[in-house]
């Protein structure tokens, strides 16, 4: 990628960086410009008077897109020295799913690095506590390394306790996980639990995604919309333990509305940090319980995953499918 007009990928990114363009201005725009066949070129070859009046922009926002400074240009060098992808809503490469289940709310632009084949694999995210019980946290992991182990991707944020206890164990079962950032792409630093995955690049199983400006740093709002943006690139949503309120509480009542389909752990005994728990699966949630080995049983939430939301009718006999890892040599 190079810095010309007729980039749609700069061009975008310019409008992110621009004043006074949100998300909301930003969709509309990019919206605009591929009802009209309109590319970057033909885009920034409108007048300063057309720009604003069809496309809403400032005055300012349009000198700022046209003539873009030195920070926001070096910026661009080194999301491409670090091998980033700008992947922009409408264009190729935008991953179809999250614009089917967010619709007009898609992200308008994300920033990608690692593995972006697995924007088509079959996905589950968690969501959980920070501060999750021990068996959270184990749960997490063994749902994770399980998933893994069945060929599909695992999506989470990147905050301590659940999220990173979920990349762990697809990692450490030899499976892929997608990391979806609260901030900008250039903050991202693989931590510890991706440094120690199988293999000398912490990226080869990994994709990391930001729909937020490339030096944004974390806010708290942000990591609510990260959320939703989770909820758009999943086949299912697991919440490991949730309080009453709060970011996982949200994401899933986000789940539920997006008709995502929504999984919720049932302890056998109360766990303090996951009071919400009963909220979500007396509120539609499929129950998550372990078998009497001590595994979790997600026969019926690979069967989601595999079809479409639509679970598989279970032989009789086969009603209390576990799955199990393999044996250890």
């Amino acid at each position: 990628m190079t810095v010309t007009a007729d980039n749609i990928e700069f061009l975008a990114f310019c409008l992110q960086e621009a004043p006074g363009v949100g998300p909301a201005k930003l969709r509309t725009i990019l919206r605009r410009m591929e009802q009209e066949c309109c590319d970057a070129g033909h885009f920034l070859g409108h007048d300063d008077r057309v720009l604003q009046a069809c496309f809403g922009l400032k005055r300012e926002a349009v000198a700022f897109v046209r003539s873009p400074d030195e920070k926001v240009v070096e910026t661009w060098h080194v999301l491409q020295q670090k091998g980033v992808t700008v992947l922009v809503r409408g264009q190729s490469g935008y991953p179809d799913r999250i614009s089917k289940v967010l619709a007009e709310t898609a992200p308008p632009i994300l920033y990608v690095l690692g593995k972006t084949e697995l924007f088509q694999v079959r996905s589950v995210a968690f969501c959980g506590s920070r501060k999750a019980s021990d068996t959270g946290l184990k749960v997490a992991e063994d749902c994770s390394r399980l998933l893994a182990k069945e060929h599909i991707n695992v999506i989470s944020g990147y905050a301590h306790g659940v999220d990173l206890a979920a990349h762990k164990g697809a990692l450490e079962a030899g499976g892929t996980t997608t990391i979806v950032l609260a901030e900008g792409i250039l903050h991202f630093r693989a931590k510890e639990q991706l440094q120690d995955a199988p293999g000398d690049d912490p990226l080869a199983s990994v994709l990391v995604v930001s729909e937020f400006p490339p030096r944004l740093p974390w806010q708290a709002h942000n990591a609510m919309t990260r959320n939703r943006t989770i909820c758009g690139l999943s086949d299912a949503l697991v919440v490991i333990e949730s309080g009453l309120e709060g970011g996982t509480f949200e994401a899933g009542k986000t789940a539920r509305d997006l008709k995502v389909p929504l999984f919720c752990v049932e302890y056998a005994e109360a766990v303090p940090s996951a009071t919400g728990n009963s909220y979500f699966l007396e509120h539609g949630a499929i129950s998550l319980k372990r078998a009497g080995n001590g595994r979790s049983d997600l026969a019926k939430l690979i069967s989601v995953v595999r079809n479409g939301g639509v679970p598989i009718r279970l032989p009789d006999d086969q009603q209390e499918l576990i799955l199990r890892e393999e044996p250890k040599s």
